[in-house]
C-alpha cells in the first residue's frame, strides 16, 4: 500500500486527492495533507503519490513550500511516486501546473521513480508549463476552473496508467 501527499491553498486539492485515493483504493491507503506530515511519513511505503495546486509564477503552496527543506531528508530510492497537480489553464496559462515539475526533480535527485509521467498535453491549451518532459506532463493535470466536468475520467485514466506503472491489476 500506499500514501497520498498534498497540498493546497483553497481546498480544491482536497477533493482531487480523495478521488484519486477513491480510484486507487487498492493502492492508496491514506490521504495526508502536506502541513501535517513529516519526512519520517514517507518512509514506509515504496509507492507514493504527491499532488498540489499551482501557484503565482509556477510555485508550490504554502504548505509545500514550509514542508520542502525536509524533502532533502527523504529517501525515495526504491519507490515509486506518481504526481498530480492542478492549474487554471485559462487564468494563468503562462505557468500552467509548473509546480509538479519541481516536486518531479526533487524526487529524482533523492533516488526516487516517477510512475504514470507520460500524460498527453492534447486537450489542453495553455502558454506554458515547466511540467512537460519529453513532450508529456510529468503527472496527472487537472484543470477544475475550466474543465472540472473532464476530472473523473482523467483520474480514472491516469490510475490505470499507475497501475502498468506498478504492474497492477485492477
Amino acid at each position: 500500500m500506499g500514501k497520498l501527499f498534498y497540498g493546497t491553498q483553497t481546498g480544491t486539492t482536497v477533493a482531487v486527492a480523495e478521488s484519486i485515493q477513491k480510484q486507487l483504493a487498492e493502492l492508496v491507503s491514506e490521504i495526508k495533507p502536506i502541513d501535517r506530515s513529516s519526512a519520517a511519513d514517507f518512509a514506509d511505503d515504496d509507492f507514493l503519490v504527491l499532488g498540489s495546486s499551482t501557484w503565482g509564477d509556477g510555485e508550490l503552496t504554502d504548505d509545500w513550500v514550509d514542508f520542502w527543506p525536509q524533502m532533502d531528508n527523504i529517501n525515495f530510492s526504491g519507490k515509486k511516486v506518481a504526481l498530480f497537480a492542478l492549474g487554471d489553464q485559462v487564468g494563468y496559462g503562462y505557468n500552467f501546473v509548473s509546480s509538479m515539475k519541481i516536486m518531479y526533480d526533487k524526487v529524482l535527485e533523492r533516488g526516487g521513480t516517477i510512475i504514470a509521467n507520460q500524460i498527453t498535453k492534447d486537450g489542453f491549451d495553455f502558454e506554458h508549463t515547466e511540467a512537460i518532459v519529453d513532450n508529456y506532463f510529468v503527472g496527472l493535470v487537472i484543470d477544475e476552473v475550466n474543465e472540472s466536468h473532464l476530472t473523473e475520467d482523467r483520474i480514472a485514466a491516469w490510475a490505470q496508467e499507475i497501475r502498468s506503472g506498478l504492474m497492477v491489476t485492477a
